[in-house]
């Protein structure tokens, strides 16, 4: 079931077995599908889908999501997924969600920023006058957003696990690029076993700086900073662009 009331969606999802891991919890990919999707159907309701931008050749693309977990349901639970769009000027645009349980218990949040991308020439555009005015119709009180995504991310100087991947067909978007979920989930990849056994993700933050398209050979580097963080990155093998700067923080 879903419902938009103001400008906030809210939809019901069950947790399915392709989203868990072995202790049949929900992964912070599994997670990020699950929002995305709910933000897909939002602005689809709110007239601003990749659909309702045709007309400026252009898409969303998500430029920098911060996540808090708080508890993570398992396999057969049913959630609530809350998405709206909470804030706007000349170059991004901001949208939040939240994920509760049965009970009305919150178990996670994100923020996130996104920018306009001109689909020929592959680059950032300004938001049209008339498409932040559409989008202005939407902001909810000030009081209700979460705090936007800010703030630069450790660079990997040192890697203490590596990791290898290849963008293949079925990693694409309809962007025609890698799938955004596809960047957070091959970070934590590089990560050792003993670290998923041992603590659990409680905040994750990722910031998109460059395309990875078919069949980019992908290095994925992680260095631990303390006891409970670490900080990652994704670079393009062939010319060794920076692609993704991350850091997660576990409990």
């Amino acid at each position: 079931m879903s419902q938009i009331t103001d400008i906030k969606y809210r939809t019901d999802f069950t947790v399915r077995a392709a989203e868990t891991d072995y202790t049949r919890q929900l992964t912070l990919p599994g997670l990020l599908r699950v929002f995305h999707e709910a933000s897909l159907q939002s602005v689809i309701k709110l007239g601003l889908s990749i659909w309702h931008l045709e007309k400026y050749n252009a898409s969303w693309v998500l430029l920098r999501k911060e996540v808090n977990l708080y508890k993570m349901p398992v396999l057969g639970d049913s959630i609530t997924v809350e998405t709206f769009p909470s804030g706007a000027d000349r170059h991004l645009t901001y949208r939040d969600f939240k994920a509760f349980d049965q009970q009305g218990n919150l178990l996670a949040t994100a923020s996130s920023s996104w920018l306009l991308m001109e689909l020929n020439e592959r680059k950032m555009m300004a938001i049209p006058p008339e498409l932040v005015q559409s989008i202005e119709r939407f902001f909810p009180d000030p009081s209700d957003c979460l705090p936007r995504p800010s703030g630069k991310l450790p660079l990997v100087s040192n890697a203490d696990f590596e990791w290898n991947a290849q963008v293949g067909w079925f990693d694409l978007d309809f962007n025609y690029h890698l799938n955004n979920v596809t960047y957070a989930s091959w970070m934590l990849n590089a990560l050792p076993e003993s670290v998923f056994k041992s603590k659990t993700l409680s905040n994750f933050q990722i910031r998109y700086t460059k395309e990875a398209l078919l069949n980019d050979q992908i290095h994925c580097s992680t260095q631990q900073i303390n006891e409970f963080q670490f900080s990652h990155q994704l670079n393009r093998v062939s010319d060794g662009a920076d692609l993704a700067y991350g850091k997660s923080s576990w409990i």
